[in-house]
């Protein structure tokens, strides 16, 4: 990260200086520089890693630059390419065991770095606990996400809405362009199978989340 600072101020401080009051460069330049100097500066000890520097055609849309909006077009574009992404289980059940699910549900597990080697996960978690409440009673939990306590008893538990929570936990973009929810499944973090998990730890009338 110190190597990435004082390479911004190698390269910005002089031309500034240069130029006097000359303004930043405008949107396009600025991304395409940052991206060149991340590009350049980034290492990982897995080149896996190493693509998650490459936007897809959502995030690039996502990542504008300065108070711009999303166009209408350009929103309509991020729903169509969420909604492509969306992948079913095989089994075509779209909700599984909502224990399994509770378990996924505080599990923060995935791959990460350790003693400078990437340590691969067979199964990654959710941490839907990270930005959401679940259980009545559970006390850490986030308030990034809204609440999904009584998720089930509000909405109940029916084909579509198994489906509807399916899909917004695979990938939220389809419903909410350029949400902070991460695309779970699009992203591959999470099997068409775990969040299945997931519909039914939101949903079963048994589970802990469905409890007064």
């Amino acid at each position: 990260m110190r190597k990435f600072q004082m390479r911004w101020l190698a390269l910005g401080i002089p031309a500034l200086i240069a130029a006097g009051c000359a303004t930043f460069p405008d949107p396009a330049t600025t991304r395409q520089m940052a991206e060149k100097m991340v590009s350049e500066d980034f290492t990982a000890p897995a080149p896996a890693l190493l693509k998650r520097l490459v936007q897809d055609r959502s995030q690039q849309i996502c990542s504008k630059i300065g108070k711009a909006k999303l166009t209408q077009e350009e929103a309509a574009e991020v729903v169509q390419l969420a909604r492509a992404s969306i992948q079913y289980p095989a089994s075509g059940r779209l909700v599984g065991d909502w224990k399994t699910g509770n378990t996924l549900a505080h599990d923060g597990a995935g791959d990460r770095i350790q003693g400078g080697r990437l340590e691969q996960r067979k199964e990654n978690g959710g941490l839907c606990q990270n930005c959401h409440a679940l259980a009545p009673d559970e006390i850490n939990v986030g308030n990034v996400g809204p609440s999904l306590t009584g998720y089930g008893l509000q909405r109940g538990n029916s084909e579509a809405i198994a489906k509807l929570t399916y899909e917004r936990i695979y990938n939220a973009w389809a419903y909410a362009p350029c949400s902070n929810m991460p695309r779970l499944g699009a992203t591959r973090h999470l099997t068409p199978e775990q969040i299945a998990h997931l519909v039914a730890f939101l949903i079963d009338p048994a589970s802990p989340v469905n409890k007064r």
